[in-house]
């Protein structure tokens, strides 16, 4: 019988699983089957399908011809839509009446999508599925942004200031114009969305009417469609007198017999609630098979631990904080046992999730057939299954896109996150960690006579000759891809990140450590730094200033504390954050109180480090040279006195040379600024 179904979503360009930027190619050939190249990267996406989409796009009069051609429209769309975070479609998924044939259902589709979405100044990319003949429906892509009448685009929302009772600009907590966001279409709008619910049930109940079809849909919930009572008749004081003196009142007796009907239909709905509380109890459990419940017994023995996901990852986590705590000690047999320990328990984790995750593809494809269970993460897996055996009731492609979100953030945020406690100091060392792990690996396997002509052979004979050095050999080799992963992840933060504050930036052109001093720098002064305000830039105003060299440069053993409190988003434990402090302090020394400019050599960036990588060398030297520019203005007591720039040459170097299009053309220009020349920086990183 035909069902009501008709969810929607924003599709956003980043990734859920990597933060990477998405394409809307791959969205919209995943939809119509058809094999689509995203013009940014080259990159073809075709999804084949055993049952070709049904697919047509429909415009509005004032979009541009190319609307019409698929790969041109969604790569002007990704073209126009490069914020890191841009929402570049909205989707809804339809399900259509299986009473009606492939021509009315395709008739219906077209007649909904342009009256509901083409004439308020959408473009739609519709595709009708029908792999699965008893679950026929459509999905449409819709562009965010209007066209103007011209055709070109137009824009999504627009600012609108506010003012106070002076008409003086009202400003927010970091100082600039405050600001409402307006959108200039309606699209957002819960009403609008409601109407189109509504269109949808009205244009299908017309159609299967048109086509004699003892069938209808509805929008409402099923609270709002339950049986309705009978309705009791107004029985008055008379009736009333007469019950009381004995005697029969029809009016009376009709009520009673009313009620009486609705008690049952009552009763009968709370039956059917129950009843159906119990077929989901049922309903939805987990399905392991005898064999998978064994193995998952056994691996709980030896793991001496309860399983589900939660426990695994923790005790992967577990794992992984042993291997690093003994990895640089020295080599003996209790290392050894220990990785040997280690790597069995590795083993018996994969094996557990291997389990779970075949279980949750089962599960997920018996009660959500029409999702690609293959476009899962295993969290994602899990996370779908938990919930919806704990909701007991099928879940909204709405609330499955809002797992896929939530686990993906959280996972990205793990993984990342003890980088970016540290990260300065991570991007520091990455290469001489690197350095030595190669090194290392290159003599062990000379030792081991690892030759990659023949490397199936000589690693078999490596582990038979020198079992203990080609243990050390496998853990270098694990080492090194941890190392280089984390070195991946970082770098794909900084590029998220440089492309939000900087888009006209190549991030390709830069190393690790200039994207790690941008973005530090970006992230200390709270806003992009570009060329022109690099010699004024300033955070803090010098009432500010005074206080936390104070605080920096007292002797408290709760003075980083004190620090948090006064000043939370000032990382004291980043000792990029107070050079860069520091640096802003010698711009204006003049106006600071003679006491402060003198503790203000007294900071230490070391001394605030985390870590011994973070009290490196180059820290040292920067600081040295602030404290050298320190002295200079005491012993000149010059009001004129400015700094030349130790970190802040750093940046006018990395904005400066990328805004030019050649070595020469760059050189040429610098020699025509003559004074300028001084302050770009090409020693070693911050």
């Amino acid at each position: 019988m035909a069902i009501y179904h008709f969810s929607g979503q924003i599709m956003s360009r980043i990734s859920k699983h990597t933060g990477d930027p998405k394409s809307p190619l791959a969205a919209a050939a995943y939809r119509s089957g058809e094999k689509l190249v995203d013009e940014v990267d080259n990159q073809a996406f075709f999804y084949k399908r055993d049952i070709v989409p049904v697919t047509h796009i429909l415009i509005p009069p004032h979009a541009p011809d190319w609307a019409t051609n698929r790969e041109k429209l969604w790569n002007e769309v990704n073209r126009i839509e490069k914020n890191y975070n841009a929402q570049f479609a909205r989707e809804f998924n339809v399900a259509l009446p299986v009473e009606l044939t492939n021509e009315q259902q395709k008739k219906l589709t077209l007649d909904f999508c342009q009256e509901a979405f083409v004439e308020r100044g959408m473009v739609a990319d519709i595709a009708i599925h029908r792999d699965d003949k008893n679950n026929p429906h459509f999905h449409v892509m819709l562009t965010i942004r209007p066209f103007n009448e011209d055709g070109s685009w137009g824009v999504k929302a627009k600012r609108e200031y506010k003012f106070d009772k002076n008409g003086e600009n009202i400003l927010d907590k970091n100082g600039k114009k405050a600001f409402n966001k307006v959108d200039t279409t309606d699209w957002n709008s819960k009403e609008v969305f409601n109407s189109w619910r509504k269109l949808w049930a009205d244009k299908a109940n017309h159609y299967l009417e048109k086509y004699d079809i003892k069938q209808s849909i509805s929008h409402l919930s099923n609270e709002n469609r339950g049986l309705e009572e009978m309705p009791t008749i107004h029985e008055g004081y008379v009736a009333r007198q007469m019950e009381k003196n004995g005697q029969k009142s029809e009016r009376i007796s009709f009520n009673k017999e009313v009620k009486k009907y609705n008690k049952t239909i009552s009763d009968l709905q709370k039956y059917k609630a129950k009843k159906d509380q119990q077929i989901y109890q049922n309903k939805f459990v987990r399905k392991f098979s005898p064999l998978e419940k064994k193995h998952l017994s056994d691996i709980a023995k030896e793991l001496k631990m309860f399983i589900n996901m939660k426990t695994i990852n923790e005790r992967r986590v577990q794992l992984e904080g042993w291997k690093k705590s003994i990895q640089f000690t020295k080599d003996n047999e209790s290392k050894l046992n220990q990785l040997s320990r280690i790597e069995k328990e590795e083993t018996l984790i994969n094996n557990a999730e291997e389990i779970f995750d075949s279980e949750s593809t089962r599960f997920i494809k018996e009660y959500y057939p029409t999702w690609d269970v293959d476009s899962f993460s295993l969290d994602e897996k899990i996370a779908l299954v938990e919930k919806t055996i704990t909701n007991k009731v099928l879940l909204s492609d709405d609330e499955i896109d809002e797992i896929e979100y939530e686990v993906s953030s959280e996972n990205l945020i793990k993984e990342i996150n003890e980088l970016l406690h540290n990260r300065y100091a991570f991007v520091l060392t990455i290469n001489q960690m690197l350095k030595g792990l190669f090194s290392s690996r290159i003599q062990l396997e000379k030792q081991l006579n690892i030759r990659p002509n023949k490397l199936e052979v000589t690693l078999r004979e490596a582990t038979e000759k020198s079992p203990r050095e080609f243990q050390k050999w496998k853990i270098n080799m694990k080492d090194t891809k941890a190392l280089l992963e984390a070195r991946d992840l970082i770098n794909d933060f900084y590029n998220l990140e440089i492309n939000k504050w900087y888009p006209s930036i190549d991030v390709k052109k830069l190393s690790l450590e200039e994207k790690e001093i941008l973005v530090v720098g970006t992230e200390y002064y709270e806003k992009p730094i570009t060329l022109e305000c690099i010699q004024s830039l300033q955070r803090y105003t010098v009432e500010d200033q005074i206080k936390l060299i104070r605080l920096l440069a007292s002797n408290d053993l709760k003075k980083n504390e004190n620090v948090t409190k006064k000043f939370p988003n000032f990382q004291v434990n980043n000792p990029r954050y107070i050079l860069l402090f520091k640096e802003e302090c010698l711009r204006n020394i003049s106006e600071l109180p003679k006491y402060e400019s003198t503790k203000l050599k007294e900071i230490d960036p070391v001394e605030f480090a985390l870590s011994e990588i973070d009290s490196s060398p180059l820290m040292k030297d920067f600081n040295a040279k602030i404290n050298e520019e320190i002295n200079q203005y005491k012993s000149s007591n010059s009001l004129s006195f400015l700094s030349s720039g130790v970190t802040s040459g750093l940046f006018k170097g990395i904005l400066e040379k990328r805004n030019f299009t050649s070595k020469k053309q760059f050189e040429d220009d610098l020699k025509s600024k003559k004074g300028k020349r001084k302050n770009i920086h090409q020693g070693p990183s911050l």
